[in-house]
């Protein structure tokens, strides 16, 4: 259950699971039939007036010597084995939640809320995003792009996040020009630090699956 402090934007309360600092480790496809490489991932969410700030910083992984990657290890386990290495990929985001138009749901069930972002990447892609939030489940895609001189011919992206076991799960899809769509990266992080509103009260995050938990 999410408990929502009296001064947190009443638009953020959907996304307010979302909000705090999170670190952990997962995968990046590489172009061609090289395999998949290791990355280390930081996710920062914070208030900024009636939106989110959503800040994702994706690192070069840097596995420990003899160290198997196994893809079942949690977040704790993968940033114990493998290091941060070089920033590969950097994006600035701002969320904003669309008013509500239902009514509010039942005890046990959670209401869909769409909601809007527009993004600025450091590999030159400059994206806005519609997406809808379910409960501790987030689905986005692309609803316009547009790419800076050098920058990949991207015609599509996709996220999902989630909350599974108290860890941020999230992937995201791309699809280039000429090309299938394909997973580019996969993650999942631990929460490292609670977010506050501006009195500096804790937003408690909801850090397990919950069958009796309610959103606005």
């Amino acid at each position: 259950m999410i408990v929502i402090p009296a001064d947190l934007p009443a638009r953020l309360a959907p996304l307010a699971w979302m909000l705090g600092t999170w670190k952990g480790w997962g995968m990046r496809a590489v172009a061609g039939d090289a395999p998949d490489t290791a990355v280390i991932e930081e996710i920062r969410a914070e208030i900024r007036g009636e939106q989110m700030l959503f800040t994702t910083s994706v690192y070069e992984g840097v596995p420990a010597r003899d160290a198997q990657i196994d893809p079942t290890w949690d977040a704790p386990t993968g940033l114990s084995l493998i290091g941060s290495g070089e920033l590969l990929w950097e994006e600035t985001a701002y969320v904003s939640v669309m008013p509500s138009t239902g009514e509010p749901p039942l005890p046990g069930q959670y209401a869909p809320r769409e909601f809007t972002a527009s993004s600025a990447m450091t590999n030159g892609l400059a994206v806005l995003w519609a997406g809808v939030g379910v409960g501790p489940r987030v689905q986005m895609v692309s609803d316009a792009i547009a790419r800076g001189a050098g920058a990949e011919d991207v015609q599509h992206l996709g996220r999902m996040y989630g909350l599974v076991a108290g860890e941020l799960m999230w992937t995201q899809e791309r699809t280039l020009a000429g090309a299938e769509t394909e997973v580019e990266y996969s993650g999942r992080l631990m929460r490292t630090a609670q977010a506050t509103t501006e009195s500096g009260e804790e937003i408690d995050g909801i850090d397990h699956d919950t069958e009796d938990g309610f959103l606005v």
